[in-house]
């Protein structure tokens, strides 16, 4: 475990370095300086405004920018500003979180430890973006000590300590990253439900409680505007659209627009982070509480001109794939789905790959694909004993696929989000071939 940490620390050091040369102005950066600008804060130095606290990572799905701050801030007290301190400290966090999972899997798994190992600690993706100052250390550092508290939701009694502890880090995913949250607690729900009433009919009993709560979630969402799921998704996917096209975002209490980029000229400063929109600029408008409809406007002041809080100014992205416009309804997600997962297994493309972390991660994706076809090919029935860790994994990677590929038009992004996914699915995977089977195959083709 020693080494597989040190290598944990290495890939930290590689991701900083990588980005201080070629992208120095990343989220890393961001949550650091915005941790440092609150220790200023604390010392009664404060800076003109904590950087990334309002950023295009406050909305609904993808927030949690303010706790990875407040993280760094709390490790200032030890670093003096150190990044190799915070990389070593996000590293620890994301250690323990696989950890976590290694230890659940093993219970169910023992004989297949160096399987593990592959699946849960070198995967290339998740060496890198769970090693960086990212919030996906934090996310896995959660997942991984609920699911081996909770043994993949099969555990049937907690002490009190144990569920103060599961529901601690389950508040901290819903602020952090909801929609592992939203993929993980209802099968968390599922498998507990079943392991008090026993396992026969297994499969039946999942899709009977799975229809259960979309039926409960869709009736939730006809409450009102605010609780509508769909209403939420589509809001996302129209902001992340939006955000991936760049430009200089701003809000009013009715609405939130957009800027193109390079427009800077035509705002007017009116106070802090506040500014007016000169008269004649166009931009895109839409209503806060309707991210669905967009409005092609020219300013015109008329009787007066509207004062807007800036919120964030994003370069355009350079790996943006087209998303179809999703209506806010049952069928609209659903519709959607199969496209979604797709772009979550498939991107980046071979001949959309931009820089050579994409390379990578293309290079991840046709391991995964490679397994897949290898777990049809030689699967070993004797994993059925285990269906409800396997079902588990599965639904639980292709959920968050599913809300991903649903919400993130960026390449980029979407390679970074899924890390929180793609360890089940490859574990999993690897759990699921029948070695000598394979072997067996590969010593006829030989001979």
């Amino acid at each position: 475990m020693i080494g597989l940490f040190v290598l944990k620390i290495a890939a930290g050091i590689t991701a900083y370095y990588i980005y201080i040369f070629y992208y120095p102005h990343s989220d890393a950066y961001v949550f650091m300086e915005g941790g440092k600008n609150v220790f200023d804060h604390f010392l009664g130095n404060p800076s003109p405004k904590v950087l990334g606290w309002n950023s295009s990572f406050d909305d609904t799905f993808f927030n949690g920018t303010r706790i990875i701050i407040y993280i760094n801030f709390i490790i200032q007290f030890l670093s003096f500003n150190n990044p190799f301190v915070h990389i070593l400290f996000f590293c620890f966090f994301s250690f323990v979180g696989i950890i976590g999972l290694y230890r659940a899997f093993d219970k169910h798994f023992p004989d297949k430890r160096n399987v593990l190992v592959v699946g849960l600690f070198l995967l290339p993706s998740v060496l890198f973006w769970t090693s960086g100052i990212y919030k996906e250390g934090v996310a896995i550092l959660c997942v991984g000590i609920v699911i081996y508290l909770t043994d993949f939701g099969l555990e049937k009694s907690f002490s009190i300590k144990r569920i103060s502890v599961v529901l601690l880090l389950l508040l901290l995913l819903f602020f952090l990253k909801i929609y592992i949250l939203i993929a993980l607690l209802p099968l968390l729900l599922i498998n507990y439900l079943i392991a008090v009433v026993g396992n026969a009919k297994y499969v039946l009993k999942v899709v009977f409680l799975l229809l259960s709560l979309m039926t409960v979630t869709h009736l939730f969402s006809k409450l009102s505007v605010r609780t509508n799921v769909y209403q939420l998704i589509a809001d996302k996917q129209a902001k992340a659209v939006s955000e991936s096209e760049g430009g200089i975002f701003l809000e009013d209490a009715d609405y939130f627009i957009r800027l193109n980029y390079n427009d800077s000229a035509a705002l007017i400063s009116g106070g802090q982070d506040l500014y007016f929109v000169k008269e004649g600029t166009s931009y895109v408008s839409w209503k806060q509480n309707n991210m669905k409809d967009t409005t092609f406007l020219i300013e015109h002041h008329g009787t007066g001109p509207a004062l807007y809080r800036l919120v964030y100014k994003i370069k355009p992205a350079n790996s943006r794939i087209k998303l179809n416009r999703m209506e806010p309804t049952f069928m609209g997600v659903l519709k959607n789905i199969p496209l979604a997962i797709a772009n979550s297994f498939l991107q980046p493309g071979l001949f959309s790959i931009k820089n050579f972390l994409q390379l990578f991660s293309w290079i991840e994706n046709m391991w995964l694909l490679l397994l897949i076809a290898l777990v049809i090919l030689f699967f070993n029935k004797k994993i059925l004993e285990k269906k409800e860790v396997v079902l588990f994994c599965v639904l639980f990677a292709l959920f968050q696929f599913a809300i991903i590929g649903l919400t993130t038009p960026v390449v980029g992004a979407m390679v970074r989000y899924k890390v929180t996914a793609i360890p089940f699915l490859f574990t999993i995977c690897l759990l699921c071939i029948d070695g000598s089977k394979l072997s067996k195959k590969i010593r006829g083709i030989k001979n």
